[in-house]
């Protein structure tokens, strides 16, 4: 690769070429044309021209990005000299077929190195042995994002003064206090942690739901306490696809307008460092992060001022 991947944006907007892969006793055909044979040595694979010649192998990895998604990219060694490069997984999902998301990795929109008009020898070489791909500068370009965008939500919270505390929602406002009109601290909903199992016979999912909490009059004049479900998120939605992305649910919050938006769960504390300007305190960090979102987002609570 010539260039320094310009970010993770990338690797969701390319889309794969929709070419048909198969592999049939170690022959890799794409579109019904045989064009190189698979070898498998532990986790790496040999790719072989049809005379059985080795020319390069991949190894898959993978890598957690700071925003929760699940990124793939492959090694490519040149197998006359050993030498090495990086590159993203842009290829389309391949079910549980592993063999297949291999190709899949060098034969799509942004890599062609393998397509039905056969192995591109010579561009898979000229990519290996040339300019190194940094991929962790990639990866960290990401995080970066993800780190700067968590920090705006987080702001924009801040300046509604709106704070999380032991699964409470607060929100400073003007109240009325020993007949005097004071700042102080209202409940304006609620984060309610749960583990919910949504399919029998697996583990359940830790389940964080954010409520709207408000007050209004029936019909009669008498005040009602009521609660509205803004939006949930789950560690993992065990039977469930998020329809945008066709991929299970993990570390996503789902809206009750059916809205997904993805939130890491998890943190290192390396990475909790890097968002310092939460506080120190990580207790109600993803309570923080969900309502903040949300907010951030447009979702409002009804005892808003």
């Amino acid at each position: 690769m010539k260039k320094v991947l310009l970010g993770l944006a990338m690797i969701v907007s390319l889309t794969a070429i929709g070419q048909d892969i198969k592999i049939k006793k170690d022959k890799i055909s794409i579109d019904g044309t045989e064009v190189a044979i698979l070898d498998k040595e532990k986790l790496s694979y040999k790719i072989l021209s049809l005379d059985n010649r080795p020319i390069f192998s991949i190894e898959r990895k993978a890598n957690t990005l700071l925003d929760g998604s699940m990124v793939y990219w492959s090694l490519l060694t040149d197998l006359s000299n050993n030498k090495t490069n990086e590159i993203v997984d842009y290829g389309t999902d391949q079910g549980l077929s592993f063999q297949r998301a291999i190709i899949a990795s060098v034969c799509n929109e942004k890599y062609k190195f393998i397509s039905a008009s056969g192995l591109d020898e010579k561009g898979v070489l000229e990519f290996i042995n040339g300019t190194p791909t940094n991929i962790t500068k990639v990866f960290d370009d990401a995080n970066q994002k993800t780190i700067d965008q968590l920090k705006t939500e987080n702001d924009a919270m801040v300046a509604l003064r709106i704070k999380v505390e032991n699964g409470n929602i607060l929100q400073k406002q003007e109240v009325l206090k020993d007949g005097q009109l004071v700042m102080d601290y209202v409940v304006i909903g609620e984060v309610k942690k749960s583990n919910i199992t949504f399919m029998p016979n697996f583990p359940p999912s830790l389940v964080y739901t954010v409520n709207s909490l408000y007050s209004e009059k029936d019909n009669n004049s008498r005040v009602q306490n009521r609660v509205k479900v803004l939006g949930a998120w789950y560690a993992t939605k065990t039977g469930y696809q998020n329809p945008n992305t066709n991929k299970n649910i993990r570390d996503e919050i789902i809206t009750w307008d059916n809205k997904y938006y993805n939130l890491r769960g998890t943190l290192t504390d390396t990475e909790k460092i890097n968002l310092s300007f939460y506080g120190n305190e990580d207790k109600d960090l993803l309570s923080k992060q969900i309502v903040a979102k949300l907010l951030y987002n447009g979702y409002k609570f009804e005892a808003m001022k």
